[in-house]
């Protein structure tokens, strides 16, 4: 059978094929003869070289794209580098914020006179500024070793965490601040009457005559008849009233501070027990009532039940 096959192909192979030419009408008919097997044999090669050229072509072609495409890559991954450097050096920036806020916070706490809070403070920001960082802030990088997105949100992460720690230390100092100006403000440092002093704290001669010493527990202000008496701090009043020979008199508590203030001879006061008073506020109206020898106005002040010379506080 395969012999059979053979001697049909070899047949086959071995025939002629006529290529009739039919030219126009008056020219004569031409023939061309040759061998089956060399037509086929030149259909390959034409067949080869077809796909050869196209083949050629289409691998120029998606090398060209290739190249386009890897064109657009590195411009997209320069970009990116670009912007990861950026948000590198914002959070670098970010940083050197943080530090200076720190620095802002310490300055601000040592003009108020918060020691206390500042020791505390310190210590904080001197284990936070002196601690290894774990994300290396100021690591510089070459072109051969390029920035990771996991670099780049690492350090955003560190100063995202220490803005936090920022934001509770300026409210921890804002409150400390608050308490500081609320202490000084309930301190009795304000004059409660513009007079000049009359009688100072202490032992002195009795102003009634008789030539005997006596105790004066506060100072005395000069002040007409009806003058405005005001509150020497913030505090509560804790007493308003007629108290023998103080006459009609005012007590304010300071219990921030721990003082105690009283007005006393007043001829009319203008506040209740238990009313909030600021420094400064009118309270009363300066008079001559109880133990008195004209108007005028007496200051008294105590420190924890202590009494002391007013003018060691007012000026």
């Amino acid at each position: 059978m395969l012999k059979d096959l053979y001697r049909r192909g070899k047949s086959l192979l071995s025939r002629p094929l006529t290529l009739l030419l039919v030219p126009p009408k008056g020219v004569k008919t031409k023939s061309f003869s040759m061998p089956f097997w060399l037509v086929v044999c030149f259909s390959l090669i034409v067949f080869i070289l077809i796909a050869g050229c196209s083949w050629s072509y289409y691998s120029a072609w998606k090398a060209r794209s290739d190249q386009r495409e890897l064109a657009k890559l590195r411009k997209v991954n320069q970009q990116h580098q670009e912007e990861l450097v950026s948000l590198r050096q914002d959070a670098v920036e970010a940083k050197t914020y943080l530090e200076e806020v720190r620095g802002l916070d310490q300055r601000v706490r040592e003009k108020v006179g918060i020691e206390e809070k500042t020791k505390s403070y310190s210590s904080r920001s001197a284990s936070t500024s002196t601690k290894t960082p774990r994300y290396y802030f100021w690591k510089s990088y070459s072109k051969e070793e390029l920035l990771t997105p996991l670099d780049v949100s690492q350090s955003i992460a560190e100063v995202s965490s220490e803005s936090v720690e920022a934001r509770q230390t300026l409210k921890s100092l804002e409150k400390d601040i608050d308490a500081h100006f609320a202490y000084l403000a309930s301190l009795p440092d304000h004059w409660p009457v513009n007079g000049r002093m009359t009688s100072p704290f202490g032992n002195r001669k009795s102003p009634f005559g008789g030539g005997s010493i006596e105790f004066h527990d506060g100072i005395d202000l000069a002040a007409d008849y009806g003058e405005p008496v005001s509150a020497a701090a913030d505090g509560v009043v804790v007493y308003t009233g007629y108290r023998g020979g103080y006459g009609r008199t005012v007590i304010i508590s300071h219990s921030l501070s721990g003082y105690k203030t009283s007005y006393c001879h007043l001829s009319k006061s203008l506040v209740k027990h238990g009313e909030r008073v600021s420094k400064g506020q009118k309270i009363a109206l300066a008079g001559s009532t109880g133990r008195s020898t004209g108007p005028h106005l007496h200051f008294i002040v105590e420190k924890d039940g202590v009494l002391l010379d007013p003018l060691s506080i007012l000026n």
